[in-house]
């Protein structure tokens, strides 16, 4: 890959390879190193931004709010008198001026054309009297419609509140120089049997990571969801977490060009975008949120999802290999480089709540946080992945009582104030 088109293409090595592997071509290596470079990033925030992994022009986009702005009426006042006018204008239509209503229906009896002197008056005095009662019947059911007016008009003028949020795109710049600067620690590692293939999906699906970063990550989050490392079907097609590529196009509304890597294994082929495998942990997660949420504005007003660590592992089979089950001596550094990024993106969205999903994301969070003194409470929720027996048996119904049980549920629906 080219300086021009993304990323330095050093990237961490497999052991036994002697040629260096780049997106589209190769390039001569350090004869010390030995290794095979497969994934990587730029060293600086200059680099950063002449490779476009920062995008160059953030700054000068348009801002749009995330979540939908305050509710707020202008004509309150008008709003509140709209029903007497109404009333009064038919009144006017009739030809009863506003006010005489009643003594109108009184005067109206003047025009009946009796048989006799005494019938008349009989029938004037007890249509004077019904029409009297008629009246003040009028005038009660008048001002009911007036108070229903009022009070329906009050309603109108408060309506609920909805949280609005302060859109600060220079975070989700520098959430993607956190992640550059992960990586470029990350490429001098060497990765030893049995990892025979590694991807990275901030390399060559920058693109599409970046529209989710700067979409949806660019104001402070009080939760962040967790997850471990990307899945085969999910974020290593397209660079976003839980990324089934259903969810990622129609609900994330996510767009932009994978380049896939030079060397793929020929079972996990990456396609982007085009994917047509479900990744059925990412079908699970993302579809929960769209049902409690209905919105992505909704969820992401106050939360975030982003995965410990960006490394795909392989063996030579294309059985998917987890961080936590490397070797040791492979295992620690990559941890330890993964923990510093964490606490970065936890200051740097001043999260309140971190929600690991599944069991070692939730611990990596707690061991990161404890080594920089930061007192945050992080929860856990079982992993949404069909290997997961418990998760076949309704994940999302389950995840909803944890919801309310955590205390997580308050911060997926907007709250209103009125």
């Amino acid at each position: 890959m080219s300086g021009q088109d993304g990323f330095p293409s050093k990237r961490p090595r497999l052991e036994g390879d002697q040629a260096l592997i780049t997106n589209n071509n190769s390039e001569p290596d350090n004869p010390s190193t030995g290794g095979v470079v497969v994934a990587g990033c730029s060293t600086s925030l200059e680099v950063c931004e002449q490779s476009h992994s920062v995008p160059r022009n953030c700054a000068a986009e348009t801002e749009s709010p995330i979540g939908q702005p305050v509710p707020t009426l202008s004509n309150q006042d008008d709003a509140a008198e709209s029903s007497p006018k109404q009333e009064s204008g038919q009144r006017t239509a009739l030809g009863m001026p506003e006010g005489d209503h009643q003594k109108s229906s009184v005067e109206n009896t003047n025009y009946a054309s009796p048989s006799s002197s005494r019938d008349h008056t009989e029938e004037t005095n007890e249509s004077s009297l019904t029409q009297s009662s008629t009246a003040n019947e009028m005038t009660d059911s008048n001002k009911a419609a007036n108070q229903k007016s009022e009070q329906s008009a009050n309603e109108i003028a408060e309506p609920p509140v909805v949280e609005t949020v302060i859109v600060d795109k220079s975070i989700a710049m520098k959430f993607l120089q956190i992640e550059a600067n992960l990586c470029e620690t990350l490429r001098h590692l060497v990765f030893r049997d049995p990892v025979t293939h590694l991807y990275n999906p901030l390399d060559y699906a920058r693109e599409t990571h970046k529209d989710y970063v700067m979409k949806y990550c660019c104001s402070h989050k009080d939760v962040l969801f967790l997850g471990m490392n990307p899945g085969p079907f999910g974020m290593a097609q397209n660079g976003v977490p839980f990324g089934d590529t259903t969810f990622v196009k129609d609900f994330l509304k996510i767009s932009g060009h994978v380049n896939p890597p030079a060397l793929q294994h020929p079972k996990r082929p990456i396609t982007g975008l085009a994917c047509t495998h479900s990744e059925v942990s990412g079908t699970r997660f993302w579809g929960l949120f769209r049902t409690l949420c209905k919105t992505p504005e909704n969820f992401f007003r106050r939360c975030f999802v982003h995965n410990y660590c960006p490394l795909v592992f392989m063996t030579k089979t294309g059985k998917n290999v987890t961080p936590p089950s490397l070797h040791m001596t492979q295992r620690e550094p990559l941890l330890s480089a993964c923990d510093t990024a964490l606490v970065e993106v936890i200051r740097l969205l001043q999260v309140k709540m971190i929600v690991g999903v599944g069991r070692f994301a939730q611990e990596r969070a707690q061991y990161a946080l404890k080594m920089a003194g930061l007192n945050i409470p992080v929860l856990f929720i079982m992993h949404p992945s069909p290997i997961n027996p418990q998760a076949n048996k309704g994940w999302a119904e389950q995840m909803m009582v944890e919801f309310e049980k955590l205390g997580i549920m308050r911060y997926l629906v907007p709250t209103s104030t009125g």
